[in-house]
């Protein structure tokens, strides 16, 4: 169990990581396309909200009071990404939120797991963002894409038994391949815009 700890936290600070990336790049990116900054706002608290749920699962607090911040910060990040209209909307993630609310009858922690589940919902949402987002390079997409599949693979895996290779094998790989792929789409929003404006950045 101290290992599956460990490795839990280790992905942690990916996702937080991850949180952090993909809030500064669409904060840049309403910037310099819709010249606002109201819509990062929101997506920054609910990556927030998602970040203090993700904190407690890391300390193994097991604590109800991260419920209502667990649900409100995928809320919050979805009303960032539609009232953008910079993301495209796909059927996969509507199956991919499916798969991660069906999994909560595989776990016998009904409360914790509902935390557990709305926090990776905003991760897979946040995941699915990078990859339709409607300027991302296919490569990127794609990279994103697979990263919020092998994570949605990794919730029912973990749900019925805690801790097993497989689920940890996603887990790590799904959030290093999304923190991969942000730094990535970073590197092409610097090659897009002119210097002087990342200047400002």
């Amino acid at each position: 169990m101290y290992q599956y700890h460990v490795i839990m936290s280790v992905g942690g600070i990916l996702v937080l990581l991850g949180i952090f990336l993909t809030w500064n790049l669409s904060r840049n990116i309403e910037k310099f396309r819709l010249g606002t900054k109201s819509i990062s706002r929101f997506m920054f608290l609910g990556g927030l909200l998602t970040a203090l749920g993700f904190v407690e699962l890391m300390l193994s607090m097991g604590t109800e009071v991260m419920a209502l911040p667990a649900i409100l910060g995928p809320a919050l990040i979805v009303y960032a990404l539609s009232e953008s209209g910079l993301v495209r909307a796909k059927p996969e993630m509507l199956i991919q939120v499916a798969v991660i609310v069906g999994s909560l009858v595989l776990s016998g922690n009904r409360t914790l797991y509902v935390i557990e589940s709305f926090s990776a919902i905003a991760v897979v949402i946040l995941m699915d963002a990078a990859a339709f987002y409607v300027h991302t390079p296919k490569s990127h997409s794609r990279g994103a894409r697979l990263s919020a599949w092998l994570f949605t693979l990794f919730v029912p895996l973990n749900a019925s038994e805690p801790g097993n290779p497989v689920a940890m094998t996603l887990y790590i790989i799904s959030t290093a391949l999304w923190v991969t792929i942000l730094v990535a789409l970073h590197g092409v929003l610097r090659e897009r815009f002119p210097r002087t404006a990342q200047e400002s950045l």
